[in-house]
């Protein structure tokens, strides 16, 4: 029962509930939390705090679930930003900050030689999935029990609205078991596509758990073998724990990659890089979305976000040179600083 502490809180709540379905929905929904032991709605962020709306401080751990990896209202971020906004926020084909920003992450991932762009982390592991389809022309994709990749009828936790046949073609496998793997291998020969990975275990409701030694160097062993595609799942843990990619700091090298939240510092902006052999495959898998290219404000977050994670990380453990592959202090050429 509520003591009064979150009043403005509830009430906003409740005028929700009368107009929005649920009041608030997806992962922020109030069946999530402990009523009463929580806000709802928040107000104002600055660096690591938050200001709900009825006035309490609060240390943001959860980083808004992710993207503020830079902290709240990041002055760097949120002037590239602004000063992009100001030349306008949406036009009919993309502005040079996109290729910007390719350019960065391509020369941030050793092994990547392209990136597209999208809003949220769906749309990325989405496309990736049928990149890896036309490229290997199969239909099978693997993935870890109780993973999350996104909202989509293909993977949604909850399928309320959705079709056994939206499914038919995911095959799951234990996570740190290379036996499973095999045996959704062997259940799935000669049509396997992809199997995709988050580069450690991060389910909801469950301790997070990293990959056993060999586990991810086996999938890649098994994807070579059979000729699918690795995908890794990076949008939750990407630049977090290295900014070539989480498959770096395990040894690993994906074929895709996906990657959101963190890469724009709160602004929506999500990418997927690819090897060079499956840029063919990438240029004929539809994809688009009217602010995906063309909406230069995020793109500009993300090229200054990048920029400002790389300088932190390169000062305290890359002495100013981002890591080749196969080694972890092997120089690449230093990124282009934004103008």
């Amino acid at each position: 029962m509520s003591d009064g502490r979150y009043r403005e809180s509830e009430a906003l709540l409740a005028r929700a509930r009368r107009v929005v379905p649920g009041g608030i929905y997806g992962h922020q929904a109030p069946h999530q939390l402990v009523p009463g032991a929580y806000p709802w709605f928040f107000t104002r962020g600055d660096g690591a705090r938050l200001w709900d709306v009825d006035g309490h401080e609060y240390v943001d751990l959860v980083c808004s679930y992710g993207p503020i990896v830079l902290g709240h209202n990041h002055p760097v971020v949120d002037e590239a930003a602004r000063k992009q906004a100001a030349n306008g926020r949406c036009f009919n084909g993309p502005s040079p900050v996109m290729v910007e920003l390719a350019e960065r992450l391509v020369a941030l991932t050793p092994w990547s030689a392209w990136a597209v762009f999208a809003k949220n982390g769906s749309d990325v592991c989405s496309w990736a999935v049928n990149v890896a389809r036309h490229a290997t022309g199969r239909r099978k994709v693997l993935v870890a029990e109780g993973s999350y990749h996104g909202g989509h009828a293909w993977c949604a936790p909850v399928t309320n609205g959705t079709t056994a046949e939206d499914r038919a073609h995911v095959v799951p496998f234990r996570y740190n078991d290379l036996a499973s793997v095999d045996a959704a291998l062997a259940a799935s020969e000669g049509d396997v596509a992809a199997i995709m990975v988050t580069p450690f275990r991060h389910d909801t409701y469950r301790d997070q758990e990293l990959p056993a030694p060999g586990f991810l160097p086996g999938l890649r062993a098994r994807c070579d073998r059979l000729r699918a595609c690795l995908i890794m799942d990076d949008v939750r843990a990407g630049f977090r724990l290295h900014l070539a990619g989480s498959g770096e700091a395990f040894g690993v090298q994906p074929d895709l990659a996906c990657y959101s939240k963190a890469i724009a510092n709160g602004y929506p902006l999500s990418a997927c890089l690819g090897r060079d052999a499956l840029r063919d495959a990438a240029k004929r898998v539809f994809f688009v979305g009217t602010y995906w290219s063309a909406s230069p404000s995020s793109n500009a977050a993300g090229r200054s976000s990048t920029w400002s994670a790389w300088g932190r990380c390169s000062a305290s453990a890359w002495s100013g040179r981002p890591p080749r592959t196969g080694s972890p202090s092997a120089p690449r050429a230093r990124p282009r600083s934004p103008s």
